[in-house]
């Protein structure tokens, strides 16, 4: 049994944490699609070829202010932080949203987040991010229902970890001019704010940020304990099809089964889109089917509420490339009242 106690600061006063990246939709309906895709808009600049080795090189924006600026495809890094806007696009359609008002369009953008310290940092609320124009208006990022996209959530960012998704924002068709900006607010850091130029030319990444985690990861069948809480990965399994629904050509589904024991005198109170994830090398979270979670006779719960000495076990489906990996699962005790997490390795 594994017990990481890890300290927690407060990284984004905005929040950078990704939920799942374009869903289609989470109908439940009994399609024989999956209603989950995990895929990134287009317009990235490249995902590059190297891995973010905790040092600089020529791509890194002049980080010569506690405000720094940069491009998209450009690194801004300490030694405590990195971020990358990887890329943009704009469309008229958005999972989760509909379709764009007449005149106006969906702006999207492609943020990669990396915890380059040796402590957790916490991932504060997302009110923060924002995108202006030089005549000084400001369109705050859309709200999209939990599991409809790669919007960034409340969560913990481990040692190592690395969280990619993307932002949305609703502007005028022919809007110009747009810069990506968020405010920091991190003991570990120096930064403040940051703001990357959404118009200027784009610089193609040598390097991008990817996992290299530096603590205990477990193996299936091992268990987490923190909060008065004992969450166990047990076993896992991949299936083409899950009921009514199918994973589609080259997609598979992958389904943990996972279990929750409540030793903590009261009941406690969970929840299965804010508190779990399974992310990729890159930290690109994968789409959980909420459409086959609905079908799935042993299905864990959306919100379950454990009773003390009880427990909670079943299914989460979620939708991956076929025979794609390394793939993380974590739990987030960080709702519970500990500043933990706890992440498995599933393949």
């Amino acid at each position: 049994m594994t017990d990481d106690r890890l300290s927690r600061r407060a990284l984004l006063g905005s929040g950078v944490a990704a939920g799942t990246l374009l869903l289609a939709g989470c109908s439940g309906d009994g399609s024989t699609t999956p209603t989950g895709q995990s895929t990134i808009p287009g317009g990235s600049v490249g995902a590059g070829g190297t891995t973010d080795d905790r040092t600089t090189t020529d791509e890194v924006a002049e980080l010569d202010s506690e405000r720094p600026s940069a491009v998209v495809g450009q690194r801004i890094v300490d030694e405590s932080v990195g971020f990358l806007v990887e890329g943009t696009d704009r469309r008229r359609e958005l999972a989760g949203r509909g379709e764009a008002p007449s005149g106006r369009e969906f702006l999207i953008v492609v943020l990669s987040v990396k915890n380059r310290s040796d402590d957790a940092l916490e991932l504060a609320d997302l009110r923060d991010f924002r995108v202006t124009d030089g005549d000084g208006t400001t369109r705050e990022r859309l709200r999209l229902v939990s599991q409809t996209g790669g919007q960034f959530t409340r969560g913990v960012l481990l040692p190592g970890e690395t969280i990619r998704g993307f932002v949305a924002f609703e502007v005028a068709t022919d809007s110009k001019g747009w810069s990506f900006v968020f405010d920091v607010d991190a003991a570990a850091t120096a930064f403040e704010r940051v703001t990357v130029d959404l118009t200027a030319d784009p610089q193609r990444p040598e390097s991008v940020f990817r996992q290299s985690l530096r603590v205990p990861v477990n193996e299936v069948g091992a268990s987490v304990s923190a909060a008065n809480l004992t969450v166990t990965v047990s076993e896992v399994r991949t299936a083409d099809s899950v009921g009514r629904a199918t994973a589609g050509e080259g997609r598979e589904f992958l389904l943990p089964t996972v279990r929750v024991d409540n030793a903590k005198g009261r009941t406690a109170y969970l929840g299965l889109t804010g508190q779990t994830l399974l992310t990729d090398r890159r930290g690109t979270p994968q789409a959980l089917d909420l459409g086959v979670q609905q079908q799935l006779g042993n299905a864990f719960p959306l919100n379950p509420n454990v009773a003390s000495g009880k427990h909670v076990e079943g299914e989460i489906p979620y939708v991956v490339t076929a025979g794609n990996g390394p793939l993380y699962f974590s739990f987030d005790f960080t709702s519970n009242g500990a500043d933990e997490k706890g992440i498995w390795q599933l393949r």
